[in-house]
């Protein structure tokens, strides 16, 4: 990435932190609805995301289904395969189309070895995660529908214009069966839940894309 300085022909190269990894890995592109790996499979690889997105969720012996967080473009996952003779406790599903990087355990430990300060950033990308599902448990227990979904939507606008007012399109398309099942919630509660907040005028439809067209409200809805 290139920024500009306060001299306009000069420019600063931000080094890629996880340039080493890449040359490492396998560079694979998935579809949507594609599953990248299952509980109990063997955590052999580790993955970096470079564009889509992916989420990783959990099902009840019920057969329900429980997002546990959605993995974004430069996030790393699949962290189990740091230990060896791990299985998976989680499902990982693209929600979109995407690219991603796979690298082997033993790929990994030996990058590990000749750069030990990778394992840092890692753990880094892995403590953000938790702290992502620690909220996401939050809100299941103390939240409302309504607030889980608005909460769900201003985190999957674009980094950069979460703190916006407004409007913020969602840069991919979901069904309502795929909301329902990030927060918990039936999808014929989520399809009351959506018409309600474009009749209030915090959302608009256009064609398979949601845009946001009041992000403070919104935001006032998912702090309660």
């Amino acid at each position: 990435m290139m920024q500009r300085g306060p001299f306009p022909y000069l420019a600063v190269v931000r080094p890629d932190p996880w340039s080493k990894l890449k040359q490492a890995a396998q560079r694979r592109a998935f579809r949507k609805g594609e599953v990248l790996f299952s509980v109990g499979g063997p955590a052999n690889e580790l993955y970096l995301l470079e564009r889509g997105r992916v989420r990783l969720f959990s099902r009840s012996p019920q057969g329900r289904n429980l997002t546990l967080s959605i993995v974004e473009p430069g996030d790393i996952f699949g962290e189990q395969a740091l230990f060896p003779r791990r299985t998976w406790s989680s499902q990982a599903q693209a929600l979109t189309d995407g690219v991603l990087y796979a690298l082997s355990r033993q790929r990994l430990e030996e990058l590990l070895r000749d750069d030990p300060t990778l394992v840092l950033r890692i753990m880094e990308n892995l403590g953000r995660r938790l702290r992502s599902v620690e909220r996401r448990l939050g809100d299941l227990i103390f939240k409302s529908a309504p607030e889980r979904l608005a909460a769900l939507l201003l985190d999957m606008v674009d980094p950069s214009a979460r703190q916006g007012r407004g409007p913020a399109r969602l840069p991919f398309s979901y069904t309502h069966q795929q909301f329902a099942e990030m927060i918990n919630a039936r999808r014929e509660t989520v399809t009351k839940i959506l018409s309600r907040f474009r009749d209030d005028r915090l959302v608009a439809f256009d064609r398979d894309q949601i845009v946001l067209l009041d992000m403070e409200r919104l935001r006032e809805m998912s702090l309660r």
